[in-house]
C-alpha cells in the first residue's frame, strides 16, 4: 500500500484546487466573452428522406440504403440520405450518380468524413490530388431576398420559390450565398484500371458552402456563434473510360440544381436561426 507523506498530500490538494479555480475562471471568461465552445443543436426542418425521388430528369432507383449500427456510429450521425439517381434521357444507356448526404449539429468542432480518405481505405487507388471545380447551377429563378441578411458577413441571402412535391403549395427557401465548388477526386479499382470512379463533395455550413473540409469550422464554429450545423453533400460515379472530371462535374451540377432547393427545405433556415432568442427545440425528429 502506497503512503504519501504530508508534503505530497499538500501538493496534491493545492494542484487540485488550482485546476478547479482555473476551470471556473475559464468558464467565466468564456461566458463573459459571449463565446460558445459547445454549440447548441439546430433541428432539421424535415427529414432528408423526404427529398423527392424524382428530381427533374433524375429518378431514384432502388431503395434508400440503411447503414448498419456500426457504420452509423462511424458516420457520426443518424441523419443521412444514401440514394442512387439515374438521368432519364429516354435511351438505353443510363447515367448514374450516388448521392450521400449527412447532417451534423450540436457538436464542439467539425471533423468531416470525406471520400479522399474513406475510399482509399476501402481499397480504391487515388489518381492524383483532389481538385476544387466550379459547379454550374441553374440559378434562373433565384432572386435576392429584400429582407433577410446573413448577420456575420452582412450579405443578402438568395431565395427561391418552388412547389412542394406532395402538396403542390409554393415554398420559399433561402439558398446558400457563396460560390459553389465540388472537391473532386478520381479513383480506380485495382482489377479495373480502365474504369474511373469519381467522387466529389461540398459542405453546407450555417447557410454557406465550401468544398474544403478544413473550412467547415470557419463557417460554423466561430466562438460567438451559439448554434451550428453542417451537411456533407457527396456524389459518386462509376464512369465509362472516356468520362472526364469536367463531365462528372456537369452531371453533378445538373442534379444538384434540382436537389438543392429540396435539401434547403430540409436544412435549418439560417436567416431564422440567427434571429433565435431564446433557444429553439432541439428535437431533430420533430
Amino acid at each position: 500500500m502506497m503512503v504519501f507523506d504530508r508534503h505530497s498530500k499538500a501538493a496534491l490538494v493545492v494542484a487540485s484546487l488550482t485546476l478547479a479555480v482555473c476551470n471556473i475562471g475559464f468558464r467565466a471568461g468564456i461566458g463573459a466573452a459571449n463565446a460558445y465552445l459547445q454549440k447548441e443543436p439546430v433541428p432539421l426542418r424535415d427529414q432528408l428522406r423526404s427529398i423527392p425521388k424524382r428530381l427533374g430528369k433524375w429518378q431514384a432507383i432502388g431503395e434508400d440504403r440503411e447503414l448498419t449500427v456500426e457504420f452509423e456510429e462511424a458516420l457520426g450521425t443518424p441523419h443521412y440520405l444514401d440514394r442512387d439517381y439515374v438521368l432519364d434521357t429516354g435511351g438505353r444507356v443510363r447515367t448514374w450518380l450516388r448521392v450521400h448526404i449527412a447532417y451534423y449539429t450540436g457538436m464542439i468542432d467539425a471533423v468531416p468524413h470525406v471520400p479522399d480518405r474513406c475510399l482509399e481505405v476501402a481499397g480504391l487507388v487515388k489518381m492524383g490530388l483532389p481538385t476544387n471545380l466550379d459547379l454550374h447551377l441553374d440559378r434562373t429563378d433565384w432572386r435576392e431576398d429584400p429582407e433577410d441578411t446573413n448577420v456575420r458577413p452582412g450579405e443578402r441571402y438568395p431565395i427561391l420559390t418552388f412547389r412542394h412535391h406532395v402538396t403542390g403549395r409554393p415554398i420559399t427557401v433561402h439558398m446558400p450565398n457563396k460560390k459553389f465548388q465540388l472537391r473532386t477526386q478520381e479513383f480506380r479499382v485495382k482489377h479495373r484500371p480502365d474504369m474511373p470512379i469519381y467522387a466529389g463533395y461540398l459542405f453546407i455550413a450555417n447557410g454557406k458552402t465550401t468544398p474544403w473540409p478544413e473550412r467547415v469550422r470557419l463557417l460554423a464554429f466561430q466562438l460567438k456563434e451559439k448554434y451550428a450545423y453542417y451537411a456533407k453533400v457527396q456524389f459518386t460515379m462509376y464512369a465509362a473510360a472516356d468520362v472526364e472530371p469536367d463531365d462528372f462535374v456537369e452531371l453533378v451540377s445538373d442534379l444538384l440544381s434540382e436537389l438543392l432547393p429540396e435539401l434547403m427545405r430540409c436544412l435549418p433556415d439560417w436567416a431564422e436561426v440567427e434571429s433565435w432568442s431564446p433557444a429553439p427545440s432541439t428535437n431533430l425528429d420533430e
